[in-house]
């Protein structure tokens, strides 16, 4: 008899931190369902899975996350007894007005409104679901020194749709992108109220910062000189500097927040539980972005788990 593993989805998984967080749930025992946008890399990446883990438990679903249909079509054909779900797929680029399909600025559509309506379906469809893990960054935290300007949160409605004169420079690129991250800290946490109060204190729910990973997909958008230091010097200088890291073992990391976890509601830089930004526990901003999503993404009573 056939052994049923339990299912982890994970977003992004065809290569970065998303492959790696796959290759160590498959050597901890669970089975995956890589969710990724491009089927062609997907597959190629199931196979340096499979090669990698000598495991085969693995499936491929067609996912964009810039497309609130795609998500809706994904969540239908998802199976229904998932375990695990790793928001880890996102974007940044340098500069530039970039749009999803359905027409949000493309950071925020991608890196928090697609995770946040397929998060909702994916409570809807599997009662099953018991870990969620959801990929942030050291970059929420204006604090920190960073070449990267720190976050800069409006309201969900403009930050959905930026006024078309609204220069789209480098710095307002790189601001989008750290205020994306400090939303999916704003979602993680309001998700774990919400799931209290409708008594699914089993769903764990936990963010996570897998610390600067040269190399990434995330440097894809990038240009010129940027694009060379990203790819083929940084990442030889991971254990140098601090705060940097690999895909490997931010990987592993990851995968223990759906492995080897019985906390709710925190943040791990990288392995370790640390407070998040003072800006980051305003619960009137957790709320507000809550209700405005399920607005911009239209999720209908049906839809709704709570």
């Amino acid at each position: 008899m056939t052994e049923i593993l339990p299912l982890v989805v994970v977003t992004g998984a065809n290569s970065g931190l998303g492959l790696q967080t796959a290759k160590h749930l498959l050597l901890k025992g669970y089975a995956v369902l890589l969710a990724c946008r491009n089927l062609s890399k997907a597959i190629e990446a199931q196979q340096w899975l499979h090669e990698q883990t000598g495991k085969q438990q693995t499936q491929i679903g067609e996912l964009d996350l810039g497309s609130l249909q795609s998500i809706r079509d994904f969540a239908s054909q998802c199976p229904s007894d998932v375990y695990g779900l790793v928001c880890n797929a996102g974007l940044q680029y340098d500069s530039g007005l970039r749009k999803t399909l359905d027409g949000f600025e493309e950071t925020f559509g991608v890196n928090h409104l697609g995770h946040f309506l397929l998060t909702n379906l994916l409570l809807k469809k599997s009662p099953s679901l018991q870990r969620i893990a959801i990929v942030s960054s050291a970059l929420h935290d204006s604090s920190i020194k960073s070449p990267v300007p720190g976050p800069n949160y409006t309201s969900p409605r403009e930050m959905a749709f930026p006024a078309e004169s609204t220069p789209s420079d480098g710095k307002i690129a790189g601001e989008r992108y750290s205020t994306s991250k400090l939303c999916n800290l704003y979602f993680a946490y309001e998700l774990v109220e919400r799931l209290q109060a409708a008594g699914r204190e089993g769903v764990l729910v936990n963010a996570f910062n897998p610390g600067l990973i040269p190399g990434t997909g995330l440097g894809r958008n990038s240009s010129g000189f940027t694009k060379f230091l990203w790819y083929y010097v940084m990442p030889f200088m991971s254990f140098l500097i601090p705060g940097m890291s690999t895909t490997d073992r931010s990987g592993e990391h990851l995968a223990d927040l759906i492995d080897d976890v019985d906390t709710t509601g925190k943040y791990y830089d990288i392995g370790k539980v640390t407070p998040s930004s003072d800006e980051s526990y305003l619960p009137e901003r957790r709320m507000e972005l809550w209700e405005e999503s399920v607005k911009l993404v239209g999720l209908t009573e049906e839809e709704q788990w709570s």
